[in-house]
């Protein structure tokens, strides 16, 4: 193929996502077509491993313009106007809804009595509307509506400031124009991260253009959009603003918890300094809800974590199939996790400029030791992706999406724990495969040796 052929062939393969983008609006909720739904998001991921495949080997100069068309087509696309995959964005407008009206979002559960004032026919619908969604009379659009909220501080500022922008007022399609709008910081973030690397800005399109940042970051409008715009600009500040980058860190930490996993490949310069920011921004979060509603700041995460079987440690779906659960599964996979975050410091302080890797690294290995069912967790892995020029990476959050179909419909069951055990195991074996096709072969040429093969020539 030419260079134009291969980019008529990224092209062709966006466009098929893009229908296939459309066509998850189309369906109406996970707990509707579900089946069909699935089938359509991973056909999808099979395009975006074309389009990228492609994109990496044209070389015709309209690339740069391709991968901004694709992205600007698979979003709108995607949006619509009742959010199919996942209900999160109604605790966020809820929780800025409170906020605004001077009520601290950590006090009351959504079905409080002192909180009835502020319901609208949007959050807490009328009988007809229920029966549709398929909800009992009486129901209100916000999971887990008995209990406080889980979301830490900077993501409860995110909340207020998309419903003191109007975000509410259109509903679902409001709060995914205002997730839009970090999706889209994300992307000329990581544009400029490379052209200051002196890398090809093509490699967006690997986050651009994934179903992951499509579906997660804009038509689910997950704050883990937020999120993951604050870790890329951690890992992109860690050289130049050490300081700097443990405040982003930090303040990715109080939008959701996990990026504080990444904290150690910050340490390669000025450690001290980036730890001191990193707990002032946690501390100053904090402490004016402590100080409102004391302990309850915890909100439901201590429910959250049993309900996820961490606790009981039986949520490891790649150590199942060895027949480890409960505690030696936790065991074992924190073993493992150490395993990895020495490797991860070696690096780092081997080469404390390749931040971008060492994050890589460490975030996916703690993706596939926690096994979330939750895509959305793997926005980060995506951009941290692009920095690092390393798209297998997003066979993990591609994973989760059969895991997650697995699980929500009917809750947690051995079933579902063997699809999700295949479908991360599958992850993981294209990652060794990625690895193993990329060792010199003096290297590979030692595991055929190992199993008492012939390995020469």
């Amino acid at each position: 193929m030419t260079g134009d052929r291969w980019l008529r062939g990224a092209v062709g393969a966006t466009a098929v996502g893009t229908f296939l983008a459309w066509r998850t609006t189309q369906e109406n909720s996970i707990l509707g077509n579900h089946d069909r739904l699935l089938v359509e998001i991973l056909l999808w991921w099979l395009a975006w491993a074309v389009s990228i495949t492609c994109l990496r080997r044209s070389t015709a100069r309209q690339v740069l313009l391709v991968v901004v068309l694709g992205a600007i087509a698979l979003r709108l696309a995607a949006i619509t106007a009742v959010v199919p995959l996942s209900d999160d964005l109604y605790r966020y407008a809820w929780d800025g809804r409170v906020q605004a009206a001077g009520i601290d979002p950590y006090r009351y559960p959504p079905t409080s009595p002192e909180l009835a004032g502020l319901r609208d026919a949007w959050l807490f619908p009328e009988a007809a509307e229920c029966e549709r969604r398929d909800r009992p009379p009486g129901c209100t659009l916000i999971n887990r509506e008995t209990v406080r909220t889980i979301y830490p501080p900077v993501a409860q500022g995110w909340f207020v400031l998309g419903h003191s922008v109007g975000a509410s007022q259109l509903e679902d399609l409001g709060w995914q124009l205002f997730a839009l709008l970090a999706d889209v910081a994300t992307m000329v973030l990581l544009w400029r991260l490379l052209l200051r690397a002196g890398r090809d800005p093509r490699w967006v399109a690997v986050y651009a253009w994934s179903p992951v940042a499509v579906l997660e970051a804009v038509q689910n409008g997950h704050v883990d959009g937020l999120a993951t715009l604050l870790v890329v600009a951690a890992v992109g500040l860690a050289a130049r603003r050490p300081a700097w980058s443990g405040v982003a860190l930090g303040a990715a930490t109080m939008v959701k918890l996990y990026p504080a996993l990444l904290l150690p490949v910050l340490l390669g310069r000025r450690p001290v300094r980036v730890v001191t920011a990193f707990v002032a921004v946690c501390v100053v979060s904090y402490v004016p809800h402590v100080l409102a509603v004391g302990w309850d700041v915890l909100g439901y995460l201590p429910g959250y974590l049993q309900e996820e079987d961490y606790g009981s440690g039986d949520r490891y779906l790649l150590l199942r199939p060895l027949g480890l659960t409960g505690v030696p599964a936790t065991v074992v996979a924190g073993l493992l996790g150490l395993g990895v975050l020495g490797r991860v410091l070696r690096r780092v302080r081997r080469d404390p400029e390749d931040v971008a890797s060492a994050a890589l690294l460490l975030f996916g290995a703690a993706l596939l030791l926690a096994t979330p069912v939750q895509p959305w967790y793997g926005l980060p892995l995506a951009a941290l992706a692009v920095l690092a020029r390393a798209p297998v990476w997003l066979a993990v959050p591609a994973a989760a999406y059969p895991a997650f179909f697995a699980v929500v419909p009917d809750g947690p069951s051995p079933g579902a724990a063997r699809t999700g055990s295949l479908a991360f195991g599958l992850a993981l074996l294209a990652l060794l495969l990625t690895a193993y096709a990329r060792m010199p072969k003096g290297r590979q040429r030692v595991l055929p040796a190992l199993r008492g093969g012939a390995g020469g020539d």
